[in-house]
């Protein structure tokens, strides 16, 4: 009775012949795939330092999480939205770059609300942006006098550092 497995092979002369070619390279390509599903699989990376600084930003994401070749930061909110607040996209980018600058290379952030989660790119045109947002946030802090004051009825103002100069 002859072997009908896919590893079934035989000698002849110099020459190995495989007798199920077509079964073998679906093996292959299984086995191949099993391989790169391990190799992509998410592993969270321990955080160092309470606190990371960059060239001028200081921060650290809830997690990180190493893929395959990138590394990708994660913020937990306990907020519940349809679409992610932009100083939630703005923290989140903060990361991606504070990331990019230890050496990593991040693709994109997560932002995870309670039940909602959304992937942040993170790319050329997304760095500059958050560039020039943080630059004219330093610009705003460095003058000594607080930014000027939202919307009455604002609800990003209750934590604000500055509601008591501004709202008092």
């Amino acid at each position: 009775m002859e072997d009908c497995s896919p590893f079934a092979h035989v000698w002849r002369g110099n020459i190995l012949v495989i007798p199920n070619v077509k079964i073998m390279i679906v093996f292959l390509a299984v086995c191949a795939f099993g391989i790169y599903l391990w190799w992509m699989r998410e592993i969270p990376l321990s955080i160092d330092s309470k606190v990371w600084t960059g060239s001028f930003l200081t921060g650290r994401p809830d997690v990180v999480i190493k893929k395959g070749p990138w590394v990708i930061p994660v913020e937990f909110k306990s907020a519940n939205y349809d679409e992610p607040m932009e100083s939630h996209k703005l923290q989140l980018l903060c990361y991606c770059l504070l990331l990019e600058e230890k050496g990593y290379n991040v693709p994109y952030g997560i932002l995870r609300y309670r039940e909602k989660k959304f992937k942040i790119r993170w790319n050329k045109r997304t760095k500059r942006y958050l560039t020039k947002i943080a630059k004219e946030a330093i610009k705003a802090l460095s003058q000594g006098e607080p930014p000027l004051p939202l919307a009455e009825n604002d609800g990003r103002c209750y934590k604000c550092p500055y509601r008591s100069v501004c709202k008092p």
